[in-house]
């Protein structure tokens, strides 16, 4: 007697944490659900990463701007006064204009409109990232919060079978074992909603964390039904040829390898001469001497300047750019390698969640028939507690691998589209 009341102490003690759990969820369940589209959206509007990025973007502009700039003359107006004769006062204007840098100035512009073109890209990169980051605890939230549900099913239907056994066992029907081990399962079911209510709870705080939401928000997010099995997987090779051409960094690589076309083009311009116009109008004038009259000063003069030797620096600058642009050419290619296996793992992924899905849903379905079939003949006597609960054991394992199942493949084809560019900004 003192164990079955040990027994019943315990599953009260279980009740009441659950009640508290199943209050709380109720709570969050209650207030503003968010889609993941509204989640993704509000994420690219407010990641410090992104607003970084559009930052950097804008002074690539200005870099660029800078560049063009280079084209024009450079005016600079000067006055002075000697130190040792006051009175002697000359100022003037200058100005100058490169006409030949060997190609020097034409190519830095080319080099900060890819430099602009990789930012551009860079921003895109920074919003593919909090894409899929916000997908993936977006995902993985949803999981969470089926598991509950399943949770609460399996507790609803111990909680039955609890209250029969105890009938039961006040007459003698089953044995004391056949009862507590009956209580045992109701307890755990207990435990498992109350730790399904938990994961929940933690999967939505990382997913508001990542949001940046402030705790005055009311969060939560929306179900999102649909069926894994209208999935349709495309093979890696096409995934991977349309990633080449939308994947931020995929692109970045592209340009990266014409910015080390250019730095070669752009270290052999050191082997060019330069010619140079300049020209300056200036005047000298002493203010103490009545009869001092203003002196001009003018002077137009062009420059050539043609390198000799120069230490062989210039050799060395293009080699050194020919070995980064041949090191960052084996890097692209590693990317181009790296990107086609993730791509591929994650097609491969998809189709083996989808088939486990279709398979364990079947067997789902039948192991559900069984716990039907089964709770009837223990309500009869026909079998004990120990061949039930091994039924039900059966029924619960296979609904959560089937559920593990379904998100995964979920999210595995969210990935490839992912890659394929089609998201939501």
């Amino acid at each position: 007697m003192t164990n079955i009341m040990s027994m019943r102490t315990l599953c009260r003690i279980f009740v009441s944490f659950c009640l508290i759990h199943l209050c709380i969820c109720a709570a969050v369940f209650g207030q503003e659900s968010w889609t993941m589209e509204r989640c993704i959206s509000h994420a690219l509007e407010n990641n410090i990463s992104v607003s970084q990025s559009y930052l950097k973007q804008r002074s690539s502009e200005l870099q660029l701007k800078q560049a063009k700039m280079n084209r024009l003359p450079s005016v600079n107006g000067s006055a002075s006064q000697s130190l040792l004769d006051p009175a002697n006062t000359s100022f003037g204007v200058n100005a100058s204009l490169n006409l030949f840098d060997g190609f020097n100035t034409e190519n830095n512009i080319k080099k900060s409109k890819i430099e602009l073109e990789r930012q551009a890209i860079q921003v895109e990169q920074a919003k593919y990232d909090i894409e899929i980051a916000v997908i993936e605890a977006y995902i993985q939230a949803l999981y969470a919060k089926d598991n509950i549900s399943l949770a609460e099913k399996l507790l609803e239907t111990s909680e039955k079978e609890m209250k029969i056994s105890e009938a039961k066992f006040k007459v003698g029907s089953i044995s004391q074992k056949d009862y507590s081990d009956m209580a045992a399962q109701y307890a755990n079911k207990q435990y498992s909603l109350i730790r399904a209510t938990n994961q929940y709870s933690q999967q939505l705080l990382t997913l508001k964390q990542l949001l940046e939401l402030g705790p005055e928000v009311d969060f939560d997010i929306a179900e999102q039904e649909q069926s894994v099995s209208d999935f349709e997987v495309p093979s890696p090779i096409d995934v991977f040829n349309e990633a080449c051409k939308v994947y931020p960094e995929m692109l970045n690589a592209e340009q990266q390898l014409a910015l080390d076309s250019l730095s070669v083009k752009m270290a052999k311009s050191s082997y060019y001469p330069s010619l140079s116009l300049s020209a300056g109008v200036g005047a000298n004038i002493n203010f103490f001497d009545s009869e001092s009259e203003l002196q001009g000063n003018n002077s137009l003069r062009l420059s050539l300047s043609v390198p000799i030797f120069n230490k062989w620096q210039t050799k060395t600058s293009v080699e050194t750019a020919k070995i980064n642009s041949e090191y960052n050419a084996l890097s692209v290619e590693s990317a181009r390698k790296n990107l086609y296996k993730q791509i591929e793992t994650a097609c491969k992924n998809a189709e083996s969640y989808q088939a486990e899905d279709k398979a364990l849903e079947a067997s789902s379905e039948a192991l559900e028939v069984s716990v039907e079939l089964a709770q009837k003949q223990f309500e009869v006597g026909l079998i004990d507690a120990t061949t039930l609960l091994v039924t039900e054991t059966n029924f619960a394992q296979t609904s959560i691998s089937q559920l593990q199942a379904k998100y995964m493949a979920r999210l595995n084809y969210l990935v490839i589209q992912h890659y394929q560019g089609k998201h939501t900004f």
